[in-house]
């Protein structure tokens, strides 16, 4: 009778369970960061993430779909080849989990 209710009550609860164990993980800094350099407009930034739990994006395996935060055009980034060690990587610019 109700069953579309209970669904979408256990959806919620799935997603704010996932949401706050993504949170404890990252725990303020991100588990993982990347160096890319944006096709359009040649401008390199840094964009930090915690896998499977990336808010600002669109995920597409490897890939990221993100807009530069120097020309805000969309592309598409391999964010997992180009990482880069967060405690000893520094960029001016920087998109994702502070």
């Amino acid at each position: 009778m109700h069953t579309g209710v209970i669904i979408g009550v256990v959806i919620i609860i799935i997603i704010v369970v996932f949401m706050l164990g993504a949170r404890r993980r990252g725990a303020g800094e991100p588990i993982q960061l990347s160096h890319l350099k944006c096709t359009k407009c040649n401008s390199e930034f840094d964009y930090a993430f915690l896998p499977g739990a990336s808010f600002t994006s669109i995920r597409l395996g490897k890939s990221r779909y993100l807009k530069c935060p120097v020309c805000h055009k969309w592309s598409i980034f391999n964010i997992w080849d180009t990482r880069v060690d967060p405690k000893t990587h520094h960029c001016e610019k920087r998109i994702g989990p502070s």
